[in-house]
């Protein structure tokens, strides 16, 4: 009898082991050892079935979603006859069949009585994510540097593409410069811009806001914000707001207020005061006294960034909210907010800030839409940047990255390679152009939404903040290579649902540097082919099965057809350079 690691069997009926697709599906996954069984089935039934349930129950066999060279993971979608379902899993291996229920692992019992199911008392439906923050391209902007049109006073601010890039010196980018560049934005291909803080502040960054409700001047007016919002829609382009509701800024009233009166102050509970503080209150971080901490305990605290949240959606026709630091928020803060935001606006978007795993943040769906994406962000760096992983460690870091969530919130997931917070992209990869191609590619041909740094797709360069705030090159655009390279992604993401929308499999990891993997939605199956390696490549590549039957397949990044052969294709890959293949017939 074979010797099975019973002790790695693992599920946990909750978050991203169990959960419901907003078309009523449901998902369950099973972590297993590696390689160690050969077949595992999810055997599910109605829970109030008469007599026995699992006397009436349904096999269904579950996939091998991915493994590494420790365990893999398992997954069944199924739709069910009722929603009300009790389950268990049976796994085989060679002669040998056990049964993992709620009592453990153990032999697979005559009677089904005698199975303990894990109960889905009742598989309500997912709320479906708003449609046009599915899989759509991100920009986000860092608003002092990225463009400046008629602003006041330039003596005031630095010369554009000063080195002096620490936050105390301003550049003079405003809302009338963004204005100016949404056709550029919209011939990228882009399908929501994000702005770092814009309320009144006196800092370039802004994230220590003195007034939520005043747009600081240097970037402009309300009426500039909504004319912005306006040209964005008319392009069918969203926009989203940065929310800084961690932690405030010294010029921020009940903060003075509370520090000259004390305790007396009605605004005291807002913070967090203790000789425990260095500065005898918390902040944001150890070392930013300019930054003091909020306390959303506190209802009125709560009751006035509520109504900042409202107010920007209704008065400045923006389209959602990305939150900063959001893990070290009060959580029911966050489901206060995103009530009074979908009251609001019903189709908005809520991101969160979260550098680490946040499955507790918008797995459920009664916070947030998703994540700016660092668990992958990271396996990229490592892999691409960094050369720290091999392609295998690569991408068992994709997949580790994938199971976290349900698909749903995988498509709204923000899946960046640089931000104001990182070091830019083309740096992390030591200056080597085609790496960073090659992180590019998979950054758009990945579940989620790709968020483009400002600059990024000039090939800007960068250090860790605040070095990565440079003022953007615009007179670098015209004839750049790497700007046309992001705009034939953005326009085969824009013209491919499967791209946008569809399910990621790992099809390949190859000694060779090949790494492709299976974009799938039920109507459409395509199968990206990377070449990770320094050097150009040619090899036989065997299709899924649907694609396999076809006479040829289309490259969608080129239009090149190649034939397909014994339901295989022979592909050529420059170095760094990738493929997308689908239906060459119409």
């Amino acid at each position: 009898m074979k010797s099975l690691q019973i002790a790695a069997i693992h599920h946990i009926p909750w978050l991203e082991d169990r959960h419901t697709l907003s078309d009523g599906r449901v998902c369950i996954r099973l972590t297993t050892a590696a390689n160690e069984f050969d077949a595992v089935t999810l055997r599910h039934a109605f829970h109030y079935a008469e007599g026995e349930p699992f006397a009436h129950a349904t096999d269904t066999p579950m996939e091998r979603m991915w493994r590494d060279e420790n365990r893999e993971v398992w997954q069944a979608v199924f739709a069910p006859r009722d929603p009300r379902i009790v389950y268990a899993f049976i796994l085989r291996a060679g002669d040998v069949t056990l049964l993992h229920d709620a009592d453990g692992t153990r032999a697979v019992p005559e009677n089904p009585a005698w199975v303990s199911g894990f109960h889905y008392a009742h598989a309500y439906p997912a709320k479906e994510k708003p449609q046009w923050a599915r899989g759509c391209v991100g920009y986000q902007i860092f608003p002092d540097r990225f463009r400046r049109v008629d602003v006041p006073g330039e003596e005031a601010v630095e010369p554009w593409g000063s080195k002096r890039v620490a936050n105390e010196y301003r550049f003079g980018g405003n809302l009338k410069g963004i204005l100016e560049a949404v056709p550029y934005l919209a011939e990228l291909g882009v399908g929501v811009v994000y702005m770092t803080p814009i309320f009144l502040s006196d800092t370039s960054h802004r994230y220590n806001t003195f007034d939520y409700y005043q747009i600081d001047p240097l970037l402009g007016s309300l009426e500039d914000l909504r004319n912005l919002a306006d040209a964005l829609h008319a392009r069918n382009i969203r926009i989203v707001l940065d929310g800084v509701f961690n932690h405030c800024g010294l010029g921020f009233a009940p903060f003075r207020d509370a520090m000259e009166k004390g305790k007396a102050s009605e605004y005291y509970d807002w913070f967090f005061f203790g000789a425990q503080y260095p500065c005898g209150y918390m902040t944001f971080g150890e070392k930013w006294a300019y930054m003091p901490k909020l306390n959303m305990q506190n209802e009125a605290c709560a009751a006035y960034f509520l109504d900042v949240g409202r107010y920007w959606l209704r008065e400045a026709h923006v389209d959602g909210w990305r939150l900063d630091v959001s893990p070290e928020v009060y959580p029911d803060f966050w489901r206060q907010f995103r009530r009074a935001v979908l009251q609001t606006k019903p189709d908005a978007i809520m991101i969160a800030e979260c550098w680490h795993d946040s499955r507790e943040w918008c797995t459920v769906g009664d916070m947030f839409d998703g994540t700016m994406h660092y668990v992958l962000s990271e396996a990229i760096w490592k892999f691409f940047a960094e050369r720290r992983w091999s392609l295998a460690e690569f991408d068992a870091g994709v997949n580790r990255a994938m199971m976290l969530y349900p698909q749903e919130v995988q498509n709204s997931m923000w899946n960046f390679l640089s931000s104001h917070d990182t070091a830019r992209m083309l740096t992390r990869c030591g200056g080597r152009v085609k790496a960073m191609r090659a992180a590019v590619f998979f950054q758009m041909t990945h579940p989620g939404v790709p968020v483009i740094y400002y600059g990024d797709e000039l090939a800007m360069r960068g250090g860790p903040d605040p070095d990565c705030r440079r003022s953007m090159t615009w007179d670098k655009v015209d004839g750049n290579a790497m700007l046309a390279y992001y705009k034939r992604l953005t326009q085969m993401r824009g013209e491919s649902e499967v791209l946008r929308e569809g399910t990621l499999r790992t099809w390949e990891v190859g000694e060779d540097g090949l790494y492709a993997y299976l974009r799938q939605t039920e109507r459409e199956t395509v199968l990206c082919a990377l070449n990770t390696s320094e050097r150009a490549i040619r090899r036989m590549i065997r299709l899924p099965e649907a694609l396999a039957g076809c006479k040829a397949v289309r490259d969608l990044m080129t239009g090149k057809t190649h034939n397909v052969q014994g339901g295989y294709v022979i592909l050529a890959l420059g170095a760094c350079e990738g493929a997308v293949l689908g239906r060459a017939e119409a």
